[in-house]
């Protein structure tokens, strides 16, 4: 039997991009799948784009439009209407690629099956394109001299996380432990992937799952201007990463996950 996954996408003033990444959801091959929508109070057409589709494709559920302060926010809301066994992120200005969802599930039950009862994430490459999908790089990891296997390390993930949310598989067991993600986590994709590795349970699935566009509006980039090239680019950055850091370790030791 086809598992039915959930996909959380939270959306801000995406209507440049969004109808390209939606449709290259409603294209995979596994088509046993609801994506659950959460706005952060667009001011572009970003919620009629997404009315439209939803009008055509009972899947696809906007499930709110009113302003949640925030991407971690954003992605919590989207993240309460979840109830299957399986959960997908999605960015909104994203192409997914062919078969993704049948290729990242197969190789997540198998990891899975090794690993019965654990809290399990799964990430993946990607690749970086521009915003007219001209190609910049076929892996991200490459392209930023980045070796993915280094988010396994004790405490790399609190201060360098290189897990995109965007490129994530991840099971309930761990969703119900993350959610909701609290107010002081730097991200939501960070948060998931540290409380995932607290218990063995992050993998790295060697496998480009997506085109990952940079363009002037991204939240968080990859060609350069992520996280790692902050640090390159100004001393003061590295500064208020390690102040952030503190306060992470301050709160996961107050919370006992650390």
């Amino acid at each position: 039997m086809t598992e039915h996954v959930d996909i959380i996408m939270a959306t801000y003033n995406g209507e440049k991009f969004l109808l390209e990444q939606i449709q290259s959801i409603q294209n995979q091959e596994h088509q046993k799948w609801n994506l659950y929508i959460s706005d952060d109070g667009s001011q572009d057409n970003t919620i009629q784009i997404i009315k439209d589709i939803q009008a055509n494709d009972q899947r696809v559920k906007l499930v709110n439009f009113e302003k949640q302060g925030g991407i971690v926010e954003n992605f919590n809301k989207a993240l309460s209407f979840s109830n299957a066994e399986y959960i997908f992120l999605a960015d909104q200005d994203d192409i997914w690629m062919e078969n993704r969802l049948q290729i990242m599930l197969k190789n997540f039950k198998e990891i899975e099956s090794e690993n019965l009862g654990k809290s399990i994430l799964m990430f993946t490459d990607l690749q970086l394109i521009d915003s007219n999908k001209n190609i910049i790089a076929d892996s991200f990891y490459k392209y930023n001299k980045l070796n993915p296997y280094t988010n396994m390390r004790p405490n790399m993930l609190i201060w360098r996380s290189t897990v995109y949310g965007c490129s994530t598989l991840f099971n309930k067991k761990l969703l119900n432990e993350c959610f909701p993600i609290p107010k002081y986590a730097s991200m939501h994709d960070q948060w998931l992937a540290l409380k995932a590795s607290m218990n063995d349970g992050l993998f790295f699935f060697d496998y480009t799952s997506l085109k990952y566009r940079q363009h002037s509006n991204n939240a968080v980039g990859g060609a350069g201007n992520g996280l790692i090239g902050k640090v390159r680019i100004s001393k003061r950055n590295l500064n208020s990463i390690k102040l952030n850091v503190k306060k992470i370790k301050k709160n996961l030791t107050e919370n006992d996950f650390y």
